[in-house]
């Protein structure tokens, strides 16, 4: 039986607020495509709100856990994304866009991860889109010890109707203990990580305890988790890396400076408009 993929290394993230982050730009090599894996959570009935911002270059996707998000951005959409739906943000050239997250019963919890758009096909820069997607609409796999809802992507014969610009797959598993899941991606996937929500698992005989990020070698072998005498909640991630240099002003991801420029006087001129339409 050919051997799991290796753990290479091992995050706990850096936490500001109700904010932890888990991939910085000094780990760009090693994630590409993955720029961003931020986990939220708040035991507060407060709202949160962040005011209107711009991004470009990315692929945002957004998935709470409890609580509510309501979205607003330029393409011109808003969106009420509900707990276990997922919005997808195709950044491309330039788009703004605010949020709230209004907690359900004092309590808030999403994930959002970006991957930073390819140059083929001029998905860099392409025209923005901002898309919903109901959980019912997400294919959940029952298997005796385990339940794993996809994403995005495939995993066996289960296919998520979420179409990402980037070769990715994204998958939510809630394991039973003493038990075993095993996932073999796509050969030219080897890119990948795991984020372990709760509980305890093992991958290739490596410990994960709750909140920790766990990054995959760059390799085609199978994905195996087990658990001992605790059941537990994580996230695979796997993509095909671009082949293509990531550079960052932290707001958005692209392949050239001269891109950022030309994004950047997007946003700028995207913030003026909404500006002078509401004087």
């Amino acid at each position: 039986m050919q051997k799991s993929r290796q753990l290479v290394h091992i995050r706990h993230g850096i936490k500001e607020g109700a904010t932890t982050s888990f991939i910085h730009e000094q780990h760009f090599t090693a994630t590409n495509p993955f720029v961003l894996w931020e986990h939220f959570t708040s035991k507060t009935s407060m709202n949160h709100s962040l005011n209107f911002h711009g991004h470009s270059g990315v692929e945002a996707i957004s998935y709470p856990l409890t609580g509510t998000i309501l979205h607003n951005d330029s393409t011109p959409q808003h969106h009420i994304i509900k707990s276990g739906d997922i919005h997808i943000m195709t950044s491309g050239q330039g788009v703004i866009h605010k949020s709230t997250t209004l907690p359900q019963q004092s309590i808030s919890e999403s994930f959002q991860l970006w991957v930073a758009l390819p140059t083929t096909n001029n998905s860099e820069m392409c025209q923005p889109k901002s898309q919903l997607f109901n959980k019912q609409c997400l294919p959940l796999v029952e298997d005796s010890d385990s339940t794993t809802k996809v994403l995005i992507g495939h995993y066996h014969q289960h296919t998520s109707p979420i179409k990402s610009h980037c070769e990715l797959i994204l998958l939510d598993i809630i394991m039973s203990s003493y038990s075993t899941w095993c996932f073999t991606p796509p050969k030219q996937h080897l890119s990948g990580f795991i984020y372990l929500k709760s509980g305890v698992a093992y991958s290739a005989n490596n410990k994960l305890t709750p909140l920790q990020m766990g990054l995959f070698e760059s390799s085609s072998s199978p994905i195996k988790i087990t658990t001992t005498n605790q059941s537990s909640r994580f996230f695979i991630a796997c993509a095909v890396p671009l082949k293509q240099p990531l550079i960052t002003n932290q707001q958005s991801v692209h392949s050239s400076e001269n891109n950022i420029n030309k994004s950047q006087s997007t946003i700028k001129k995207l913030m003026s408009n909404m500006n002078n339409s509401n004087s």
